[in-house]
């Protein structure tokens, strides 16, 4: 199986955490031209780049909090001035750790909730306009099992039970006009002993669903848990 992305441009928000750099070397690796967004890690977010580009592929760097639709737009300009196109948006919103629920204020579990939501609600809402105009997009949200099975304490499950929610709502309402919406669930990243493994899935996994193999593929939530959830 021969999987390419050349001529492709991808954006990864959250590239500096998580599954972040491993799903934009892969991308990369495939051939897209990789925009790493970061919140506020600058220097992590060089770093990544300097190792696609090492290696013969191409990227470009997005500093942007991604808090206001502002802010979104200013991103996506971005890359439109740099490739003309998005091609495939990779969401990785900022996922909380572990919280319980008489230890957690009102204020810190909305802000919780909201924060891991919000940024992949504003991501989407400025990249599908333009996804729509050309006929086709990719896009896939980095979720996680514990919406499912409720690891990773309730912040964690409640907003990533939201983002499959949000998923499959995007998935309907754009499934005439050539974008897909995914999401991928891997087991909540800050309980994973050793991530190696894991990160190389979920990254192998975006590749695959972003080119014209995975184009059946659309409003799927899919378990990448190694079968804990199956009980």
């Amino acid at each position: 199986m021969n999987v390419q992305l050349h001529q492709k441009a991808a954006l990864v928000t959250g590239s500096t955490y998580g599954f972040g750099e491993a799903i934009c070397l892969a991308l990369a690796r495939a051939g897209a031209h990789v925009f790493i967004h970061t919140f506020h890690d600058e220097s992590k977010a060089n770093i990544i780049g300097e190792e696609i580009q090492k290696k013969g592929g191409k990227a470009s760097i997005i500093m942007n909090p991604l808090e206001t639709p502002r802010d979104a737009t200013r991103m996506m300009r971005q890359v439109i001035n740099t490739c003309g196109k998005l091609d495939i948006l990779v969401n990785q919103g900022d996922q909380k750790v572990s919280s319980q629920l008489a230890s957690v204020s009102p204020d810190v579990w909305v802000d919780d909730v909201e924060s891991a939501v919000n940024t992949v609600f504003l991501s989407s809402q400025a990249a599908v306009w333009h996804m729509v105009d050309h006929k086709q997009g990719c896009i896939i949200n980095i979720s996680s099992s514990g919406s499912i099975t409720g690891d990773g304490g309730i912040s964690h499950a409640t907003s990533n039970s939201m983002l499959n929610a949000m998923t499959k709502g995007l998935a309907r309402e754009f499934k005439d006009k050539g974008i897909r919406v995914l999401a991928l669930l891997p087991p909540p990243f800050h309980l994973i002993d050793d991530t190696e493994q894991i990160k190389e899935t979920v990254a192998h996994m975006t590749v695959f669903l972003s080119t014209s193999y995975g184009s059946f593929t659309d409003g799927a939530a899919i378990m990448l848990d190694g079968g804990e959830s199956a009980g």
